[in-house]
C-alpha cells in the first residue's frame, strides 16, 4: 500500500472547552473535520483524512520545534505491521507546540493519532528520514 490514512479522536471532558480541544486537534493537524459523539459526560470528537499530505502541518511543527530524532525514536517503538499510533499532550497542542503524551500524564487524555497504510513513508514524511 503506497497511501496512508490518518485518524484522529480527542476526548472532550466536562472540564474543557469543546472548542478549546477542536483548536488543539486543528494546531497540529491543519484542518480536520471533527465530528462529536456524546458518550455519556464525556464528548469524543473524531476525524480523518487520506494521504501523507494530511500530515503536512504536523510535519512543519516538527521540523520547526527541532524534535524529528525524538519523533522518529517514538515512531519507532509505537509502529506495528502497517499501523502508526501516538498521541500528543492537548494542552501543548492548543499553545501551538508539539507534545508527545506519556501515559497517565494527564487525566484528560491526549489527542491520538493513528495512521494506517504506508508507515515507513508516514515516518520519513514526518521525521525527514526513513525508520
Amino acid at each position: 500500500m503506497t497511501g496512508v490514512e490518518v485518524s484522529v479522536w480527542a476526548e472532550v471532558h466536562p472540564t474543557e472547552s469543546r472548542e478549546k480541544v477542536e483548536t488543539a486537534v486543528r494546531n497540529v493537524l491543519g484542518d480536520v473535520e471533527l465530528m462529536g459523539a456524546d458518550r455519556g459526560d464525556i464528548t469524543v470528537l473524531e476525524g480523518s483524512y487520506e494521504g501523507l499530505e494530511s500530515l503536512g502541518h504536523l510535519n512543519g511543527m516538527l521540523r520547526r520545534a527541532r524534535i524529528r530524532g525524538a519523533a522518529r525514536a517514538l515512531f519507532t517503538r509505537s509502529a506495528g505491521e502497517g499501523v502508526l499510533s501516538f498521541g500528543l499532550n492537548k494542552q501543548a497542542a492548543y499553545a501551538g507546540y508539539v507534545s508527545f503524551y506519556r501515559s497517565g500524564e494527564s487525566a484528560l487524555g491526549p489527542i491520538q493519532i493513528t495512521v494506517k497504510g504506508d508507515v515507513a513513508r508516514a515516518m520519513e514524511y514526518l521525521c525527514g528520514f526513513g525508520p
